[in-house]
């Protein structure tokens, strides 16, 4: 009941747009996703988890705030509507992973594997997407800010409805193959 009760705020939370509460991780939580890969509606902020094999995981609604996910095997996990602010995704295999109206304003995703990964409608204000693999991937809609896609291969990607003017590029190769030095020094 209270999981059930919790998991109905967050939603709420999510739907009014606020800002996600800050705590920390729950070891219970953390438990229960190496057990299980399992654990939506978890708290996992600031928690460390870097290296695991966490492919398939779901992580829908959970919230991973200041979390250290480097070098993480996240292949095809659900992050749907999950509360990730400045979480370290640097390195991390996300190919296939579900990212769809995501909080991610701040996140190191430098040097990832996003190939096929579905991003919409999330928030990646000020990220640092700098040399990520993006080939394919589906950014629908996203808010990107100043995030930092110097080096990044966005190949095939879907940007449809995205505002590019304050992105940084630098050796960015774009959906169509093209490569974009706008922001080179």
């Amino acid at each position: 009941m209270k999981r059930t009760l919790f998991a109905f705020c967050l939603a709420a939370l999510l739907w009014l747009g606020l800002s996600q509460p800050s705590w920390a991780a729950i070891q219970e939580d953390i438990d229960l996703l190496k057990e299980t890969n399992e654990c939506p509606v978890c708290i996992l902020d600031e928690a460390d988890l870097s290296g695991l094999d966490l492919s398939g995981a779901n992580l829908k609604i959970a919230t991973l705030t200041d979390a250290n996910l480097s070098g993480a095997n996240l292949t095809k996990a659900n992050f749907i509507l999950a509360f990730m602010d400045n979480v370290n995704l640097s390195g991390a295999n996300l190919q296939g992973v579900q990212m769809t109206g995501t909080q991610l304003s701040k996140a190191n995703f430098s040097g990832a594997d996003l190939r096929g990964a579905d991003l919409s409608q999330s928030n990646l204000l000020d990220a640092d997407l700098s040399n990520a693999n993006l080939e394919g991937a589906v950014l629908l809609a996203v808010k990107l800010g100043q995030a930092n896609l110097k080096g990044a291969n966005l190949k095939d990607a879907n940007l449809r409805g995205v505002n590019r003017s304050m992105v940084l590029f630098c050796d960015t190769v774009m959906p169509d193959g093209s490569l974009a030095n706008r922001d080179c020094e």
